[in-house]
């Protein structure tokens, strides 16, 4: 069962490099950023799954090639880190009503949001319409005037 397990994720590494170098891509900066990825998904696949490689001598015992494997995915993911949020909303284009986020929204209005969503929180509402919320004339206002 681990066995077809790695091969699906080999076969899909495969196919995702494949894919990549045939497909006429416009962007340059679009392929590289995919190739990227790529090479993400692989080396954490064999970041994994490695003691198979010393176990069939692919690896030499003793060398430290899981510390290097790390090392070469923190490089890759220091290069894509600012690409991440564009590759993200590209590849899943989920709405913002489904994330309830404002990092990202399709506007790129993070404060504007947040400020929105603060001016219209159920605490900044109260039932007699008052601005003042409940409690705090009673309970805010002596602490912040220190008479306890």
């Amino acid at each position: 069962m681990e066995l077809a397990g790695l091969h699906i994720k080999l076969i899909t590494f495969y196919n995702f490099k494949q894919k990549i170098t045939e497909t006429n891509l416009k962007c340059a900066n679009l392929k590289n950023h995919l190739m990227l990825l790529c090479m993400l998904f692989g080396l954490s696949n064999l970041n994994e799954n490695c003691k198979y490689c010393y176990e069939s001598g692919y690896f030499q015992s003793g060398a430290p090639f899981s510390s290097l494997i790390v090392d070469c995915m923190k490089i890759i993911n220091t290069r894509l880190r600012p690409q991440m949020i564009s590759i993200i909303e590209t590849a899943m284009p989920v709405k913002d009503s489904y994330l309830q986020t404002a990092v990202g929204n399709e506007y790129g209005d993070i404060y504007e949001t947040h400020l929105a969503w603060a001016q219209d929180s159920k605490l900044n509402h109260t039932p007699d319409g008052d601005a003042i919320p409940e409690g705090y004339l009673e309970f805010m206002m002596p602490i912040l005037q220190a008479k306890l």
